[in-house]
C-alpha cells in the first residue's frame, strides 16, 4: 500500500504511542505530539481507517461519567506494513559488526535502573531497519531481564541455551526460557508492546539464514558469559 509521506508520519507516531501505552490513542494527544490542530489530526486519522490502517473505538473521558471520546489503535495491517519495511542483511560482517555494537551497549547500560535499560533498547528496536538488527536488540532486551536475576538463573539459562547445537532451537528455548522463568520473577509484566516485539521476533527469526542464525546463537553466549 502507498502512503505520502505526511500519513505516514502520522501513523508511526500513533503506532509508537500505542506501543508505549499499550493504551488506544486519542487524536488530540496526537495532534499535540505533531503539532497541529486536532481536527487536521483527526481528518487524518479517518482517512487512514479508511484505509484499514487504524480501528476506531470509543472510551470514557476521565474524570467525566457517561462522557465518551473517539480513540483509535493500529491494525494488523499497519503493523505488517511497517514491519515488511526491515530488510534481510546484506553482509554477515555488517551484522557481525551490529551484534559487538549491542554488546558493547549491554556493558555501557549495566549502571542504569532496569526498566530505563528497557526503555532504552526498546526505543533502538523502533528504528532499526534490519531483521537480524531486530533480533539482536530483542536478545538483547531479553538478556536484559535475565541480567538482573542471581548468578544461579543465569547459569541454568547457559545451560539450556546449550542443550542443543540447532541454532533456531537455541534461539527459541533461550527466549521461552527468560519470558517464563525470568521476567515474571523480576517483577514485570510482559505488556502488549513487548509481546508484540517477541512475535515479530520469531517471524524474522523463520526467514533467518544458517549464518544469520549462527551469529545470533554467538550474540547470545558471548553476552551470557
Amino acid at each position: 500500500m502507498d502512503l505520502t509521506e505526511r500519513r505516514k508520519q502520522f501513523l508511526q507516531q500513533l503506532m509508537s504511542l500505542y506501543e508505549k501505552t499499550g493504551l488506544p490513542v486519542h487524536y488530540v494527544t496526537l495532534a499535540r505530539l505533531i503539532g497541529v490542530s486536532k481536527w487536521t489530526a483527526y481528518d487524518m486519522l479517518k482517512e487512514l481507517e479508511k484505509n484499514g490502517l487504524l480501528k476506531r473505538d470509543y472510551t470514557i473521558k476521565p474524570h467525566e461519567t457517561g462522557r465518551s471520546m473517539i480513540v483509535f489503535t493500529p491494525t494488523a495491517e499497519a503493523e505488517n506494513l511497517f514491519g515488511k519495511q526491515r530488510n534481510t542483511i546484506c553482509s554477515i560482517e555488517e551484522l557481525k559488526y551490529i551484534k559487538n555494537s549491542v554488546i558493547g551497549l549491554l556493558e555501557e547500560v549495566r549502571i542504569l535502573r532496569l526498566q530505563q535499560a528497557v526503555d532504552l533498547f526498546v526505543d533502538k528496536i523502533s528504528h532499526v531497519s534490519i531483521q537480524s538488527e531486530f533480533c539482536l536488540y530483542i536478545l538483547g532486551l531479553l538478556i536484559l531481564y535475565l541480567n538482573a536475576l542471581g548468578k544461579t538463573q543465569k547459569q541454568m539459562v547457559e545451560h539450556l541455551f546449550k542443550v542443543s547445537n540447532r541454532p533456531e532451537i537455541q534461539l527459541t528455548m533461550f527466549v521461552g526460557t527468560v519470558i517464563g522463568t525470568t521476567i515474571q520473577p523480576v517483577g514485570y509484566e510482559l505488556g502488549p508492546e513487548i509481546t508484540k516485539l517477541i512475535a515479530l521476533f520469531f517471524s524474522y527469526l523463520d526467514k533467518s539464514s544458517l549464518e544469520e542464525l549462527k551469529t545470533l546463537t554467538d550474540f547470545v553466549q558471548e553476552a551470557i558469559a
